[in-house]
């Protein structure tokens, strides 16, 4: 299994920013190469809830359906996949000085296929890296611009997305 962790840095407080990154509404503004995020199911978040998605990396295009495995509010979450290209995602948050936020991002993905797959992982290994880092600013950026809305709306103390 490969794996790829990266943090972003948000100027948004750790409940502003827990709640942006929980609406599965908001995985297509910030997850690099991501095309399709939706629940599957009854639930739209939290543990339990069901996602189908679809993602381009480099060459390939990936298909997965994966569970939210572990929920704790403004601390973590956790997904592991349950068809398609194997995969774990976790998201740590971390309260941190002056209304801002730190989001760590733990990604292990093994692709099907045996010899093969594994060939395959080796070469989209340079795109899940770039991936990651682009990832990473999205995050910042398009959180940090959210909660300036919602300041600007006077509307901070919401953690609504």
């Amino acid at each position: 299994m490969s794996e790829v962790c990266f943090t972003a840095l948000c100027d948004a407080p750790l409940d502003v920013t827990f709640a942006y990154l929980d609406d599965y509404r908001h995985v297509l503004e910030y997850w690099h190469g991501m095309t399709s995020y939706r629940p599957v199911g009854d639930l739209d978040h939290g543990l339990g809830a069901v996602y189908e998605s679809t993602i381009k990396l480099g060459p390939s295009t990936q298909k997965s359906t994966i569970k939210n495995v572990c929920w704790e509010k403004n601390a973590r979450v956790s997904y592991e996949s349950i068809s398609g290209m194997r995969s774990t995602t976790g998201f740590v948050f971390r309260e941190l000085p002056g209304d801002r936020c730190e989001v760590e991002v733990r990604i292990g993905f093994t692709l099907p296929g045996g010899i093969a797959g594994r060939a395959l992982e080796k070469t989209l290994e340079p795109f899940v890296s770039a991936a990651a880092k682009n990832t990473a600013a999205n995050i910042s950026r398009v959180v940090s611009a959210h909660y300036a809305r919602q300041v600007a709306a006077g509307d901070a103390g919401s953690a609504s997305a």
